[in-house]
């Protein structure tokens, strides 16, 4: 079964059991999600203000890899890749059943500063070298950070980081859902691995 099927089968029963949780009066636990979904992931017109913001949350895991291109090359496989890959039907769906800020994909593109991908926004885009993407749903504020470097002539490395935070109770069942499964670093390692096929 494909993964983004396996996401929405779980988003699925999450919803419901935290449904049935919030049914017996357990709204406190879901204080910090509702601030999640209304303030932490408001636009911000402030570059400094996003950042600060992104590196507030807690560091998750680091991925990399080698890649024979350059940094410009993968850079355009990059952003392809994103865009094709966050704007299919099941991503928006998945996107709007937990509560996205962001839930189409709008914007410029090639992806910059404003672009918006299902469950992200492009906070940061420097060609060559950076992307930022931050995003909010009902369980998690979250970020991925795409950092690009020429290692040698024609070959470059690509790491990618995530931050997230998974406030109250609904967060940390999400978490165990999306981060203790493993799902997170099989679809982060299969991105990557898909972008180096692309580039090189």
């Amino acid at each position: 079964m494909h993964i983004l099927l396996i996401f929405i089968f779980v988003a699925v029963i999450f919803l419901l059991v935290a449904s049935i949780l919030r049914g017996r009066g357990r709204e406190q636990s879901f204080e910090g999600r509702r601030s999640c979904h209304t303030t932490a992931c408001k636009p911000r017109p402030d570059l400094t203000e996003a950042m600060m913001h992104i590196a507030s949350l807690p560091f998750l895991d680091e991925h990399s890899t080698v890649i024979a291109a350059g940094a410009d090359d993968v850079w355009l496989r990059l952003g392809e890749k994103l865009d094709r890959f966050f704007s299919r039907p099941g991503m928006a769906s998945y996107a709007r059943l937990v509560g996205s800020t962001d839930c189409t994909a709008s914007g410029p593109r090639p992806l910059a500063e404003g672009s918006t991908l299902p469950g992200f926004r492009v906070v940061v885009a420097v060609p060559g070298r950076e992307l930022v993407l931050e995003g909010c749903h009902r369980f998690s504020s979250y970020a991925l950070i795409f950092r690009l470097e020429n290692v040698s002539p024609g070959r470059s490395r690509l790491r990618a980081e995530t931050r997230a935070a998974f406030p109250g109770l609904a967060g940390g069942l999400y978490r165990l859902i999306v981060i203790g499964t493993g799902g997170h670093v099989v679809g982060m390692r299969r991105l990557l691995s898909s972008i180096r096929l692309r580039s090189e």
